[in-house]
């Protein structure tokens, strides 16, 4: 497998400023923010003022976040059983339409990967879906991503037959997504249904790996919820490999301008994860400051690492960064007080 250079930085600079000017947060994530400022303020005030009433909105979003991390799994099972359901005879045309429209969005890597696809990747992630049936004119249909392509397919699914023998989920402990903390790729996984398993159950075992993506789905757009720092971004992006559907981890946001740097603007940060073929787990973090990129790259494998150091020049010269090989996966920081428990541990 050839690695293509990157684009050249600028652009996906360029693709990164659009996407954190045009502010398509949720009107949610608007009054949390706002709130969230609110009880700063009050804080710093000299006088003392009688303990606040619980924050309803905070609340409901705690149950979600708990809620939805005690269903969430990996979605790469859930892509590699669609396709093998695809194959079923008497699969009916609803749930086809919905698992095509779902298979759709994955992203070939036959060709390189641009700010061009970095930008979509971001659109379809389904984090702006609310946001966006907000702002559509009425009876304009929702936007084509992963959320509602999720959604469409739990519905196609919904009125399900009963299944006589209900197939076991495999699908392995993924840990939820939470801000700073390590990504994780997920390979592509073997489908863990058959064509011929029959209708009710091949779409029992669908619904359930369907509400495990949805619950997934849900924690990046939790994450994603500005809390008074700088705005910040989490989703996945499949990948549509020779092995099957891989999927890849991002964070996108703003830092700080360093001390010393040279540059007094603020820098975009961009980490992702993935784990193909011939590589293996691949960790990659870029820092845009100014018009200069700082690129680390960790590889677990090393045959992964040596493919990956034979174009560094090539990386180097294509973005243009200062890129820098390490063996291993860079450190995890600890969860603060309150965060998940990693089970996968």
């Amino acid at each position: 497998m050839s690695i293509t250079p990157i684009a050249p930085i600028g652009l996906t600079a360029a693709a990164l400023r659009v996407q954190g000017v045009a502010g398509v947060e949720t009107e949610l994530m608007a009054e949390v923010d706002a709130l969230l400022g609110q009880q700063a303020a009050h804080a710093d005030a000299p006088s003392p003022t009688p303990p606040q009433r619980p924050n309803p909105i905070r609340q409901a979003v705690d149950a979600a976040r708990a809620d939805a991390a005690g269903r969430q799994a990996g979605s790469a099972p859930l892509f590699a059983d669609l396709a093998e359901a695809l194959r079923a005879p008497d699969l009916p045309a609803p749930i086809k339409a919905a698992i095509g429209q779902l298979l759709a969005l994955r992203t070939p890597l036959t060709g390189p990967i641009t700010a061009e696809t970095v930008r979509q990747a971001l659109a379809q992630s389904g984090l702006f879906l609310e946001a966006h049936l907000l702002q559509a004119p009425p009876g304009e249909p929702p936007p084509q991503d992963l959320k509602a392509a999720l959604l469409t397919l739990q519905r196609a699914l919904a009125p399900t037959p009963a299944a006589a023998t209900a197939l076991v989920a495999h699908a392995p402990t993924q840990p939820p997504p939470i801000r700073e903390a390590a990504l994780a790729a997920q390979p592509a996984a073997p489908a863990t249904l058959s064509a011929a398993d029959g209708f009710p159950a091949i779409a029992q075992h669908l619904a359930r790996e369907a509400d495990q993506a949805m619950a997934r789905q849900v924690l990046h757009q939790l994450a994603s919820l500005p809390d008074g720092a700088a705005p910040a971004w989490m989703f996945e992006l499949p990948l549509a490999t020779p092995q099957g559907t891989a999927l890849a981890q991002f964070e996108i946001d703003r830092d700080g301008a360093q001390p010393g740097s040279g540059h007094p603007e603020e820098a975009w940060r961009m980490r992702f994860s993935i784990d193909i073929e011939p590589l293996g787990p691949v960790h990659v973090h870029l820092r845009l400051e100014g018009e200069r990129a700082q690129v680390t790259v960790w590889a677990e494998r090393e045959d992964g690492l040596e493919r990956l150091r034979s174009q560094g020049a090539e990386l180097a010269t294509a973005l243009p960064a200062d890129v820098v090989f390490h063996p291993g996966a860079p450190g995890r920081p600890l969860p603060g007080n309150g965060q998940f428990v990693d089970q996968s541990l």
